[in-house]
């Protein structure tokens, strides 16, 4: 029955190739980065640079701030963190996982494994680079806004769901490129926008009510907001968000279900 139910997350042959997807990370990552004076230490330095970036323009020039009632917390650099790194992850992962499969078509026509392994290791690789930054993030949230210490089950199936939601994502939008390659392009290319129109720089109740639909477009709206309730105020996501990820979820499961059936005996020609 657990077999069963992992089959049809599509995560049974993860599980059964692990090790091979770990190495496949771990490969990644190293190779990234070959060559480089810094090494390894890249894979923190650079969303450094990126968080520094928008902490820069958006507190220090625009000088945004929040009331506690809307963000959760008065602190506008905290509420931008808590928002900001899962969307790295996000954002990276679906970038570089969208055309994955095209870009390891030679591993694929040479050698035999599930090609669910390639989207889950664009998954992986972009958690190991911003995840453990919420080490830092979560305390922050206890001391200085209305976090707790005991939201941290919250915070962890919270990122479990993003990461069911991301690769569920990648596997489809990889397959799509695989036999379109304009799929890979489009994504690159609008993908980033979608920051503007989420609750990652501003709170939702921000926003003009007559527009909040806009955002609601957005999957990874209802991530944002679960992650500013857990981290700044220690508490459930709002079951709005909890509905609205089961859907998209249960949409991206049943789109992958049917491209995989469909594509499985083309997608070696494809690539």
């Amino acid at each position: 029955m657990i077999r069963s139910a992992l089959s049809l997350l599509l995560i049974e042959e993860l599980i059964r190739f692990r090790h091979l997807l770990f190495g496949l990370t771990s490969r990644s990552l190293k190779s990234a980065y070959t060559g480089s004076a810094g090494g390894a230490a890249w894979v923190y330095i650079k969303p450094l640079i990126i968080i520094f970036a928008y902490y820069f323009v958006f507190d220090k020039v625009l000088s945004i701030r929040l009331s506690s009632e809307m963000g959760g917390t008065s602190n506008y650099s905290l509420y931008l963190l808590s928002g900001i790194l899962p969307w790295l992850v996000f954002s990276e992962a679906m970038i570089e996982g969208a055309s994955c499969l095209v870009r390891e078509s030679g591993l694929i026509k040479k050698t035999k494994f599930p090609l669910e392994l390639v989207p889950a290791r664009s998954v992986f690789t972009s958690s190991i680079k911003i995840f453990p930054f919420f080490l830092l993030i979560w305390p922050l949230a206890v001391f200085f806004a209305e976090g707790s210490w005991l939201s941290l089950p919250y915070l962890t199936v919270w990122i479990a769901i993003q990461l069911l939601l991301t690769y569920y994502f990648i596997l489809a939008l990889s397959i799509l490129s695989a036999a379109l390659r304009d799929i890979g392009i489009l994504v690159e290319s609008v993908f980033p926008m979608l920051l503007f129109f989420s609750p990652v720089l501003y709170p939702i109740e921000s926003v003009p009510s007559g527009f909040h639909w806009l955002l609601w477009l957005n999957p990874f709206t209802p991530l944002a907001d679960g992650f500013h309730a857990i981290l700044l105020r220690g508490e459930m996501p709002a079951m709005i968000n909890v509905v609205v990820l089961v859907g998209w979820i249960a949409l991206g499961l049943l789109i992958c279900h049917v491209l995989l059936k469909r594509s499985r005996e083309h997608i070696v020609d494809w690539l």
